[in-house]
C-alpha cells in the first residue's frame, strides 16, 4: 500500500474507490482513489469528507457522542427511559463502559475522535500540497482545518486521561505511532494547532475567531487567565460557528430523536446542578410522564419553538461562539480581581436574548432571564456564581466535563464536591418505565475522566497506557 492510500485507509476505516463518496456525507468511510487526490479536486473532496468527519464524535451515533458521553459523566444527564443506551454514571464504575474496546461510550467516543483528528489532518495536508492558495481553494480553508484538529485535540485533553496519543497522520510519509502526551502536553498541541489556524487562516475573520475561541479555551483550562483573556479579545458576541448534520443516517444528529432516552435530574448526586428552572437548557417535562424532566435544547421545530416530541437531524451544534469568549473573559476577570466579571455576565443576559446569534435557545426574554445576579461576596461563592452561569449558558455542548475538571485542579475543589456522588436514585417516571433502573440504590463510583480504547495496547507499540486519571 502506498503511503498516501494506507494514511486515507487509516483515516477512512475501508479501501475502496469512489471519489465521488468522499463528497456524500451518508458515506464517508471510503478511501478515494490515491491518484485523485494530488489534485486540487481531491483535496476538496478531502475537506468536505473532514466536515463530515467531525459530525461523529460531537452529536453524531447518540450514545457515543461527546456531549452524550460527558453529559453521562457530569450532572447535565442521566438515562432516561431506556437503560441499554447508556448507564447513569458519575462513575459506574464499569471499565466496560468508560474504558474498554467491547463497544460501548468512551471507547467509541475515543475512536470517533482520532478519526475525525486523522481525516481533518489529511484533509488539510491535501489542501497545503495540492490547493494551496486559489480562487476556489483559499488558504484561509487551511486556517480552518488547523482550528478543527486543535478542536480534537481539545476534547482528549479536558475528557481522557493524561497519556492519551497522538500519531501524526501523514497523507504523504510515513506515520508513525505516537507515545502518550499528559493532560498539559495535549492543551499545548491543542494551542499550538489554533495558533497556526489563526496565522493561515488570517484572511477570514470567522476562522481567527474560531481558533481564538479554541486557544482561550485551552488556556482557560491551564489556569492560565491573563492569556485566556487576551486570545479571546476582539471576538465579537454575535460570533457564531456550528458543526451541521447530515439529513439521515449515521452523520445525523442523533441528539434530537435521542431525547428520550436520557433526561434530566436536578440536583443529581446531591451536588449537581437545579437544571430545569432555567430558560437557557431549555428543559422540558415529558407530557407522558408528569415529572420526568428531559433535553430539548436540539428538538427546535422549523417555526423556532422547543417541542420534545420533535425531530430535526439536521440541526448544527455550536462549536464556539463568542458567548463563550465572553464567558472566558468573565472568568479571568474574576481571576485578576476585576469587578468587570459582574459586568459582562450581567450584559450577557440582556444581549443574548430573543433572535440575538449569541441566545443559545430560542425562547429567552428579559422576563424570564432578568438582569439581577448581584456579587454573592466571597471568593468561593463568586466562582460559584461563574461556573453557573458558564453551565447554564453552555448546557449540552460538551463544556461541562472540562469545567469541573479545571474546578479541580485549578481551583483545588474536592472530586466529590464537584461531579455526582453518593447512592444513585432514579425514580420510575410511569408510564415511560414503572420500575427503578439497574443502578438505582448503588452508589456512585470513582471515575471522573474517561480512557482510552484497550485496542490502542494493541495497535500502536508505543501506548504505554494512562499515566493517571486524575482530574
Amino acid at each position: 500500500m502506498t503511503s498516501v492510500s494506507a494514511a486515507l485507509a487509516f483515516a477512512f476505516g475501508v479501501a475502496a474507490c469512489s471519489p465521488s463518496s468522499l463528497v456524500d456525507v451518508q458515506v464517508p468511510n471510503n478511501v478515494v482513489d490515491p491518484s485523485v487526490i494530488g489534485t486540487p479536486d481531491g483535496a476538496i473532496q478531502l475537506r468536505k469528507a473532514a466536515f463530515t468527519g467531525i459530525t461523529q464524535p460531537v452529536a453524531a451515533n447518540g450514545v457515543y457522542s461527546l456531549i452524550v458521553m460527558t453529559g453521562l459523566l457530569t450532572d447535565e444527564l442521566t438515562e432516561g427511559s431506556n437503560p441499554l443506551r447508556g448507564p447513569d454514571e458519575r462513575r459506574v464504575n464499569d471499565p466496560n463502559w468508560l474504558n474498554a474496546n467491547s463497544g460501548l461510550g468512551g471507547a467509541n467516543m475515543y475512536v470517533y475522535i482520532h478519526r475525525a483528528r486523522a481525516r481533518i489532518a489529511l484533509a488539510r495536508q491535501a489542501l497545503q500540497l495540492y490547493a494551496p492558495d486559489g480562487p476556489s481553494t483559499p488558504k484561509a480553508w487551511q486556517g480552518e482545518l488547523y482550528a478543527l484538529e486543535g478542536y480534537t485535540v481539545l476534547w482528549f485533553a479536558e475528557n481522557f486521561c493524561s497519556g492519551i496519543p497522538l500519531t501524526d497522520t501523514k497523507l504523504v510519509g510515513v506515520s508513525e505511532p505516537s507515545a502518550g502526551l499528559t493532560t498539559q502536553q495535549m492543551f499545548q498541541r491543542a494551542i499550538a494547532l489554533f495558533d497556526s489556524a489563526a496565522v493561515s487562516g488570517a484572511d477570514s475573520s470567522r476562522f481567527v475567531n474560531l481558533a481564538k475561541v479554541g486557544k482561550g479555551r485551552a488556556l482557560l483550562d491551564l489556569g492560565r487567565f491573563a492569556a485566556a483573556d487576551s486570545a479571546v479579545r476582539g471576538v465579537p458576541t454575535d460570533f457564531v460557528y456550528v458543526i451541521n448534520f447530515a439529513a439521515s443516517g449515521n452523520y445525523a444528529n442523533a441528539l434530537a430523536y435521542d431525547n428520550p432516552n436520557y433526561r434530566v435530574q436536578d440536583n443529581e448526586g446531591g451536588n449537581g446542578l437545579v437544571w430545569s428552572t432555567d430558560p437557557r437548557t431549555a428543559i422540558t417535562t415529558a407530557s407522558s410522564s408528569g415529572a420526568m424532566l428531559r433535553w430539548s435544547k436540539y428538538n427546535v421545530t422549523p417555526s423556532g419553538t422547543l417541542d420534545p416530541t420533535y425531530s430535526s437531524p439536521t440541526t448544527p451544534v455550536r462549536l464556539a461562539d463568542g458567548l463563550e469568549a465572553r464567558l472566558i473573559q468573565s472568568e479571568a476577570a474574576l481571576a485578576a480581581g476585576d469587578p468587570s466579571w459582574l459586568t459582562i455576565l450581567n450584559t450577557l443576559r440582556h444581549d443574548c436574548l430573543g433572535n440575538a446569534a449569541c441566545a443559545p435557545v430560542p425562547g429567552l426574554t428579559a422576563a424570564n432571564l432578568p438582569d439581577t445576579l448581584t456579587d454573592p461576596g466571597s471568593e468561593v461563592t463568586r466562582e460559584n456564581l461563574v461556573f453557573k452561569e458558564r453551565a447554564m449558558w453552555l448546557y449540552a455542548t460538551g463544556h461541562r466535563e472540562g469545567d469541573l475538571r479545571r474546578l479541580a485542579h485549578v481551583y483545588s475543589r474536592n472530586v466529590n464536591s464537584l461531579w455526582p456522588t453518593g447512592t444513585i436514585v432514579a425514580p420510575a417516571f410511569p408510564p415511560l418505565y414503572d420500575t427503578p433502573l439497574p443502578e438505582n440504590g448503588s452508589q456512585y463510583g470513582a471515575d471522573v475522566v474517561f480512557g482510552p480504547d484497550l485496542q490502542e495496547h494493541v495497535n500502536n507499540p508505543l501506548y504505554a497506557g494512562c499515566y493517571d486519571y486524575n482530574p
